[in-house]
């Protein structure tokens, strides 16, 4: 019967010690994943700033051909971006290929308008097959358009929306580990504390968030003058403006085109969050003032943001 319980027991022991393991190899993928797509964000919005600069300075340029040689570089340097998103496909999240897709339909559209207004084409006519012609782009237009909405689309597990002076007390039942969408709030309170999956909050103006460990990212985008108690393993803050984060974050902060940003150590906590920290599988890690901005390429520190 001893011999049993002793077999029982270094079973139970095998099993804890393998959980471990597995906890700890998840934990070191997920490091590396977010080590790669930190590393791609930073050479792809370099790349794109240098065509941006590259197209304002063309404006500038008197000769015909001065601006040919800078719109062909520019051009250049779009075909390697887009060979940089293609090399990334496998291992981009959903949003972050949205926006870089659309970073890339961008900056084609602007290469065609700065073309136009620079190194104008002549105009031939051709009588009815130039209709023909005009009725197929229109078709194709319409295509990539449709393509396009599809990634502009975001949705959740758990979405609340269109809410004004209320405090909203999310769950733990409705929001364990599900991806929550917060959209379209003013003058709000809200109360997420669970573990929960990813955040993504887009149009909240004047709200007040406390935020159990989220064990991907948060997602903010065109939000104003809030304040957020959050933990999260990274945070991609997009054009938002005059926000206060006390922020527990075990990768890093990423901003763009966004200012007036502070950031401090999560001080504030619920009971239960030690618990849902282990359940998030997110360690103790916690680099709350190491942020970048994808806006602010020179050595200097940025202006848009600062620790309090």
């Amino acid at each position: 019967m001893s011999s049993e319980r002793e077999a029982v027991f270094l079973k139970q022991q095998e099993e804890r010690l393998s959980a471990l393991e597995r906890r700890k190899a998840e934990r070191l993928e997920a490091n590396q994943s977010t080590e790669q797509l930190n590393d791609f964000l930073k050479v792809f919005y370099s790349l794109k700033k240098e065509i941006e600069t590259e197209l304002d300075n063309l404006v500038k340029l008197a000769s015909n051909e001065e601006k040919k040689s800078h719109l062909t570089a520019a051009q250049e340097k779009v075909n390697s971006l887009q060979d940089l998103l293609n090399d990334a496909l496998s291992y981009l999240p959903a949003y972050d290929l949205r926006r870089s897709q659309d970073a890339v339909t961008t900056i084609h559209e602007n290469i065609a308008r700065v073309q136009q207004v620079c190194l104008p084409k002549k105009k031939f006519a051709f009588g009815k097959k130039k209709n023909a012609a005009t009725n197929s782009n229109i078709t194709e237009n319409k295509k990539i358009g449709e393509t396009n909405e599809k990634f502009t689309k975001y949705t959740g597990d758990v979405i609340y929306e269109n809410k004004t002076n209320e405090t909203l007390n999310l769950s733990k039942n409705e929001i364990h580990k599900k991806d929550v969408l917060l959209k379209n709030l003013s003058n709000c309170t809200v109360n997420l504390h669970s573990t929960i999956g990813t955040l993504h909050c887009t149009n909240c103006t004047n709200c007040t968030f406390s935020v159990g460990p989220i064990s991907g990212s948060l997602f903010l985008e065109n939000c104003y003058d809030s304040t957020y108690h959050v933990t999260c393993q990274q945070a991609r803050i997009h054009t938002t403006h005059s926000a206060t984060f006390y922020i527990h974050v075990t990768s890093k902060a990423i901003i763009e085109d966004s200012k007036d940003l502070k950031f401090g150590k999560r001080a504030e906590f619920y009971e239960g969050y030690e618990s849902d920290l282990v359940d998030a599988g997110l360690g103790e890690t916690n680099n709350w003032n190491d942020v970048d901005d994808f806006n602010w390429l020179s050595k200097d520190p940025s202006p848009n943001w600062r620790t309090i």
